[in-house]
């Protein structure tokens, strides 16, 4: 697996809403335009291509946002059975 990894030494996140963050349409904060599809987008595409996107505490304080993803090309998974 490929593995590309970003830390900040942000405030982070608490656990519950790291857990929050890849549900379609979820915003933390309010005051600031978007329509929290960016992360479930991405959930998605990692998903369909065999890897996965998570969200943890940073050794540097802040978040670890951690994106795996198959080393070697992967056809994407349909949602379609022919």
């Amino acid at each position: 697996m490929l593995e590309i990894d970003v830390d900040d030494d942000g405030p982070g996140l608490t656990e519950a809403q790291r857990q929050l963050i890849f549900e379609r349409g979820v915003r933390l904060d309010e005051q600031r335009p978007g329509s929290g599809l960016g992360l479930d987008i991405v959930r998605e595409l990692a998903l369909t291509y065999g890897g996965d996107i998570c969200a943890t505490k940073s050794p540097l304080g802040g978040l670890r946002m951690q994106l795996r993803l198959p080393a070697s090309a992967v056809p994407p998974r349909s949602s379609q059975s022919h």
